[in-house]
C-alpha cells in the first residue's frame, strides 16, 4: 500500500548528485531532521487535508523504515526499508510510523496545520 519510488538521477560528477522529482502541491512544508534510533508517526491520515491525501514525504538523506498496517488488520504489521534519495507515498487510512536507522532528513508536503486538523494517533508500544 505505501510505495517508495527511488528519485531520477540526473547527472552525477565530482561535485555530487543531481535528482528531479515532480511536485504538483504548493504551500507551506515540513522539513525534519531525525536521529538515529528516533520516531516520528504512529498515526493514519483520514483525508480532511488535501495535502494528507496522500501523504507525500520525500526522505532526503539517511536510511528509514516505515511499519505500517491497514486499520482493519491491525496485527499484520509490514516494514520497509528507505534508502535516500525516495519519495514516498502514504495513502490515508494507513497507520504508519517512521523510524530513522541512521540519522536522516526528509520533506513532508503538508504544513503543521495538516498534520493537526488530519493526524489521528494510535500508540503502539510494541514497536
Amino acid at each position: 500500500m505505501i510505495t517508495v519510488t527511488p528519485l531520477h538521477l540526473m547527472g552525477k560528477d565530482d561535485r555530487g548528485e543531481n535528482y528531479t522529482w515532480d511536485c504538483t502541491r504548493t504551500g507551506a512544508f515540513i522539513l525534519c531532521y531525525r536521529k538515529a534510533g528516533s520516531s516520528s508517526g504512529q498515526h493514519y491520515h483520514e483525508g480532511k487535508s488535501a495535502n494528507k491525501n496522500p501523504e507525500i514525504l520525500f526522505l532526503l538523506s539517511g536510511t528509514a523504515e516505515m511499519h505500517w498496517c491497514t486499520l482493519d488488520q491491525r496485527d499484520k504489521m509490514e516494514t520497509i526499508t528507505i534508502q535516500a534519495p525516495a519519495k514516498v507515498v502514504v495513502p490515508v487510512m494507513i497507520w504508519h510510523q517512521l523510524i530513522a536507522v541512521t540519522d536522516c532528513s526528509f520533506m513532508e508536503l503538508n504544513s503543521v496545520e495538516d498534520v493537526q486538523a488530519d493526524s489521528v494517533r494510535i500508540w503502539r508500544e510494541e514497536l
